[in-house]
């Protein structure tokens, strides 16, 4: 008699029970990590705090709401170019969060990390994330090609009239949302000075510098070169930093620690 297919059976119900007792577990202490975090910031221990809240992003990944206390124990801790970094990061996943931005607002201006003049299409543009932009985009593009293709199928003409003001309506919002959701998606290829530097002339670590930049400042990045990346500030001036001195606004695990 073939016993193999009931031992089957038996390995498999042992790893899915291991598995569901395992990932509660881990969640507890992702849980557990987020408040031990949040402990520690309350005892003024930003040290700590910024060390539970960075294991308990490796346990249960990033979120806004993580970020933003992250951003808070570097600002706490005068770490400004990890703060800029983590509230940053936390406005891609919470576009329209008024602490994160009044936070973020509050440590440019006491440490004169003073931003342009936004003219009002790019306030406009802020209200929403890069991601709801696109959906927006996507809505709006599917409701005006399903309007295009009931049009055919309808008699009535009041119904034709209300599918032509639902193709026009949508038209404009796909073609608004769009490049509103190019443009965010843009700013996080940006990055942020993670701690004062120096530019260089070139991509060397012996190279001359060109002037000093401040920690928190939003760069550009233009290209790479071994280590080290070509970026431009908001003032137009060009030079190279080490990758290290930079954390990339679109990608969560970039903020390190600073030493």
């Amino acid at each position: 008699m073939n016993h193999s297919r009931p031992r089957t059976c038996q390995w498999i119900f042992f790893l899915l029970t291991l598995c569901l007792l395992l990932l509660p577990v881990s969640a507890l202490q992702a849980a557990d990590s987020f408040e031990l975090g949040n402990q520690a910031y309350m005892r003024k221990d930003y040290a700590a705090a910024i060390t539970y809240y960075r294991q308990a992003a490796k346990k249960r990944g990033f979120s806004a709401s993580l970020l933003y206390n992250l951003g808070n124990s570097y600002a706490r801790s005068g770490k400004i170019g990890p703060a800029v970094l983590a509230y940053e990061q936390a406005l891609r996943l919470a576009p329209t969060n008024p602490d994160i931005h009044t936070n973020l607002e509050s440590i440019r201006k006491a440490n004169g990390l003073y931003q342009p003049n936004q003219p009002w299409w790019r306030r406009a543009i802020s209200i929403l994330g890069a991601d709801q932009w696109l959906l927006l985009a996507g809505i709006s593009f599917a409701l005006f090609s399903a309007s295009l293709l009931m049009m055919p199928l309808v008699r009535q003409s009041w119904t034709i009239k209300g599918l032509k003001s639902v193709a026009v309506i949508t038209s404009v919002c796909a073609l608004l949302a769009l490049p509103s959701a190019l443009l965010g998606y843009r700013h996080w290829r940006d990055d942020v000075v993670l701690t004062s530097t120096r530019l260089k002339i070139s991509p060397f670590a012996e190279a001359a510098s060109t002037g000093a930049i401040q920690e928190g400042r939003i760069v550009t990045p233009v290209k790479t070169y071994k280590g080290f990346v070509l970026v431009q500030d908001i003032n137009g001036r060009k030079g190279w930093l080490a990758t290290r001195e930079l954390g990339l606004i679109g990608q969560l695990d970039t903020g390190r620690p600073a030493s």
